[in-house]
C-alpha cells in the first residue's frame, strides 16, 4: 500500500511540474518580466524596433524568414504572456496561402494535427483580386491552433491596414500567464 502511495505521489508531482511548464518561443520560456524576456530575444539575434503600450516590437529571423515579433506583457510589465510573429504583408493570395500551408505543416510535424483548423475564403472567383477583396473585407477565415504543453499556438491569415493586403501571423500564448493577466483584469472590473 505504501508503494502505491509513493507511486501516486510521484505521478502527482510530475503532473504538477507539467502544469507549471511555460510555453517557449525560440527556446525561451514565455515567462518573467518583459525586460528579461526581451534581453533573451536580443541574444537570439532580434533587434528592438520600438514599444507601444505593453507590446515590444522586434525584427529578426524566424525559420529563415524575416519577421516582426511582438512581445506582450501585463500592464506592469512583470509577466510576459504572449509572443506574436508577423510576416511581411502581401497582396498576393498565393503567397499568403503558401506561407500559411508551410507553417501549418511545420507545426503539425512537431505537435500533431491541429486542435482546431478552419480554412475558408468565400470568394466566388479564383482571381487574386477577388480573393484579396475577401481578405480586405475580413470574411476570410484561415486559421489553425495547437494546444501544447504550457499554452497554445495559433496560425492565421489576417487582413492588414493596407488595401487588399493580408499577412500570416503566429501567436504563442502561455496559459499560466494569460490566466494571471485575466485574473488581474477581473480584479480591476
Amino acid at each position: 500500500m505504501k508503494k502505491i502511495f509513493t507511486i501516486l505521489a510521484m505521478l502527482f508531482a510530475v503532473i504538477n511540474i507539467m502544469a507549471q511548464e511555460h510555453l517557449s518561443f525560440k527556446g525561451i520560456p514565455i515567462e518573467g518580466s518583459i525586460t528579461t524576456f526581451c534581453q533573451k530575444l536580443k541574444t537570439k539575434g532580434f533587434t528592438s524596433i520600438g514599444r507601444d503600450n505593453n507590446i515590444t516590437m522586434f525584427t529578426g529571423d524566424f525559420t529563415g524568414r524575416k519577421a516582426t515579433v511582438g512581445v506582450t506583457a501585463t500592464d506592469d510589465g512583470k509577466n510576459v504572456f504572449a509572443v506574436i510573429v508577423f510576416f511581411d504583408p502581401s497582396g498576393e493570395w498565393n503567397t499568403l496561402v503558401n506561407t500559411y500551408d508551410y507553417y501549418k505543416d511545420l507545426y503539425t510535424r512537431k505537435y500533431g494535427a491541429p486542435t482546431v483548423s478552419k480554412e475558408n475564403n468565400p470568394a466566388r472567383s479564383d482571381s487574386n483580386t477577388a480573393l484579396m477583396a475577401e481578405v480586405y473585407q475580413g470574411t476570410v477565415v484561415y486559421g489553425s491552433a495547437w494546444e501544447v504543453t504550457g499554452g497554445d499556438i495559433q496560425l492565421s491569415i489576417e487582413k492588414t491596414s493596407g488595401v487588399y493586403e493580408g499577412m500570416v501571423m503566429i501567436r504563442y500564448r502561455d496559459s499560466q500567464n494569460v490566466e494571471a493577466k485575466i485574473k488581474n483584469d477581473l480584479d480591476d472590473i
